[in-house]
């Protein structure tokens, strides 16, 4: 059997080939689910010799052995072993040959047995200690790591081995090509008692995690798993899926409420014989006995099961690695199957954000930036709230307190929140909730700090995205205009505000009308009358003269005449000001007309000069004037109308 990379497989293979002209030791970024398994068995099926594939785990080596097989290549080119095996080899004193003896890479110790090419599977576990021998044993040796998350939890580096990383598309994109599955987020809600719990775990653990025996000594309780069930039931029931437990016995007790309540489920974990896991993966992908397995660090890495209809995620952690790993499992594309449901319990999306969330991994690949959460933070929640914001003790139902005896132990199933339906990709503007206060995204980058106590939407198609109130102990309930792109406006309205076109009515500081313009973001007693002259906004004043109505207007504070306005189709020119058409945002002032072009300042200061074409094209940049530039002011009658 073969496979047929998709394009941008294809796209990655060839990156590697040209940086493998460059480097020895290569990492690639791809996320889960795009088939870097795939991609593996192509480069082994390419590569002219020996080569050494390196899993953690008894489940990787299994499902890269099959891929491999699936692929045709011959079992003498290749051998996959565990880094467990490859650690027991004693180096000390043996020669390579030795080594590859002693793993049996093949019967009789040849030269020719020495592997060329050494790859890495789940690479960002690579920086063990007992990683670092492949590359002292086979110094002549190509290297290739494959990973979803280049990062660590410590900051450390990647470099010490890999001397580059290629990154892939962002999961948006694969959702937006059909690769990987859609997905509905739905998590804890920052004010809710599970938050509240996971804001007490305070111990740490040797790899700097929250340490398992205070995780399970807050969440490994009955009312906890009770929620857990509750929240499966009100969301997922019926679902084939994957829950996350703590530890094995987190796992067990799990397992045991919900077989009580009539779900088909089972446990495995580390200690879950190899058998008994096969027959229970088995069982789950062919539907006969098993629709939810609770494990334990099991699957997040390497479990190949497309059906997987829900995540539920019943254990913190402070890796970005592990959250992206586990959600991960769910987000293959299976036939039938529309989109996965992810049930963050813990709230990770409060620290990570969700799957989709552009993340830099080459900072990550070179230590800049950890791959920790921050759990001190103030929690960021976006607010799916059609086209009326409520305040937020509305939108939450109130602050809830920390209670104990019985009141505490009526958990039910309110404390979650709908983040994400199937179909949104997050991107465009969205309002979020940080702090008890709103504030404004634009494709995942914050635009307006949160700041405002009420946000109201306005109609979709009007320009604009929102009102946005002050609180009123500083400001006294002062509003503002918040644009399509998510930026404040910086407007001063008070009272009732009521939009006409692109003019806000309202009250000033002292109470008297105004007219907010959105476009010139400028306030007038009495509304204007507004025109458009080609692509330029322009008010008219009573004396029959006009002003310009841009962003940049301060700049234009002088009114002129009609025919004082040379245009074209793709450029006017106000006396020695030219705006381009399709640029909103600038204004550029005129030095000079050429034969073909208009030569202008870059910004204000007039610390840069740039040439634009009478079509509105922009040519070179220029620090000053060039020498022996031929500058005058007749060419521009043969390029340009006189506006009558």
């Amino acid at each position: 059997m073969n496979y047929p990379l998709r394009d941008y497989q294809r796209e990655m293979l060839d990156r590697l080939q040209t940086e493998w002209g460059r480097h020895r030791s290569v990492m690639i970024q791809m996320p889960t689910g795009t088939g870097k398994t795939v991609l593996m068995a192509e480069v082994i099926r390419h590569w002219k010799g020996n080569v050494l594939v390196v899993a953690h785990r008894r489940e990787l080596i299994e499902q890269i052995r099959h891929t491999i097989s699936d692929f045709g290549i011959e079992k003498e080119k290749v051998r996959v072993e565990s880094i467990q095996k490859l650690s027991k080899a004693d180096c000390k004193s043996a020669s390579t040959l030795d080594i590859v003896s002693t793993l049996d890479v093949v019967s009789t110790p040849d030269v020719a047995a020495v592997p060329g090419l050494v790859i890495v599977d789940e690479a960002h576990h690579a920086l063990a200690k007992t990683y670092r021998m492949l590359w002292e044993w086979w110094p002549q040796a190509k290297f290739l790591g494959l990973t979803a998350t280049p990062c660590r939890l410590n900051g450390a580096p990647f470099t010490d081995l890999f001397d580059v990383l290629l990154q892939s598309w962002d999961i948006q994109r694969f959702i937006d090509k059909g690769w990987l599955s859609d997905f509905e987020y739905v998590s804890a809600a920052p004010e809710s008692l599970m938050m509240k719990q996971v804001g007490q775990l305070r111990k740490r653990g040797a790899d700097g995690d929250y340490q398992t025996k205070e995780m399970v000594t807050v969440m490994d309780v009955p009312e906890s798993i009770r929620h857990l069930f509750d929240t499966y039931k009100a969301y997922a029931w019926g679902k084939k899926g994957i829950v996350y437990a703590i530890d094995r016995q987190h796992a067990q007790h799990i397992a045991a409420y919900y077989l009580s309540q009539g779900v088909r489920c089972a446990v495995i974990d580390s200690k879950t014989p190899a058998g008994e896991r096969m027959q229970i993966v088995e069982a789950y992908k062919n539907n006969n006995a098993v629709d939810v397995i609770v494990n334990v660090d099991i699957f997040s890495e390497g479990f190949d099961c497309p059906e997987v209809e829900f995540i539920q995620l019943a254990r913190p952690t402070l890796s970005l690695s592990k959250y992206l790993q586990q959600v991960g499992r769910g987000m293959r594309v299976s036939e039938g199957k529309s989109h996965v449901l992810i049930l963050d319990q813990v709230g990770l999306y409060q620290t990570f954000g969700l799957p989709t969330d552009d993340r830099d991994w080459r900072m990550t690949f070179l230590g800049k930036v950890a791959g920790k959460g921050d759990p001190d933070k103030e929690p960021i929640l976006i607010v799916d709230d059609g086209f009326g914001m409520a305040n937020p003790e509305q939108q939450s139902g109130g602050k809830e307190q920390l209670s104990t005896g019985k009141e505490q132990r009526a958990l039910v199933n309110l404390e979650m929140v709908r983040i994400k339906r199937r179909g949104e990709s997050k991107r465009g503007v969205e309002v979020y909730l940080q702090g008890g206060k709103y504030g404004v995204m634009n494709d995942g980058k914050v635009t307006c700090p949160p700041q405002f106590i009420h946000i109201s939407r306005l109609n979709h198609g009007s320009g604009y995205f929102a009102i946005g109130t002050y609180p009123y102990a500083i400001f006294h309930n002062k509003q503002t205009v918040i644009d399509s792109q998510g930026m404040d406006l910086k407007a001063s309205l008070y009272g009732e505000v009521t939009q006409e076109g692109d003019f806000f009515r309202a009250n000033d500081s002292r109470g008297d009308t105004i007219y907010f313009d959105g476009i010139g973001r400028t306030a007038y007693k009495v509304k204007p009358k507004t025109m458009t002259f080609r692509h330029v906004d322009l008010i008219a004043k009573d004396n029959g003269r006009l002003m310009l109505r841009r962003l940049a207007a301060g700049l234009m504070a002088f009114d002129f005449k009609k025919d004082e306005i040379l245009y074209n189709d793709s450029i006017v020119i106000v006396r020695d000001r030219l705006m381009v058409k399709g640029d909103k945002e600038h204004i550029y002032q005129v030095f000079g007309y050429l034969d073909n072009s208009v030569l202008a300042a870059t910004n204000w200061k007039r610390n840069g000069f740039l040439q634009i074409f009478y079509d509105g094209r922009l040519g070179p940049r220029y620090e000053k004037i060039p020498d022996g530039l031929k500058l005058g002011p007749n060419y521009k009658a043969l390029h340009l109308r006189r506006a009558q």
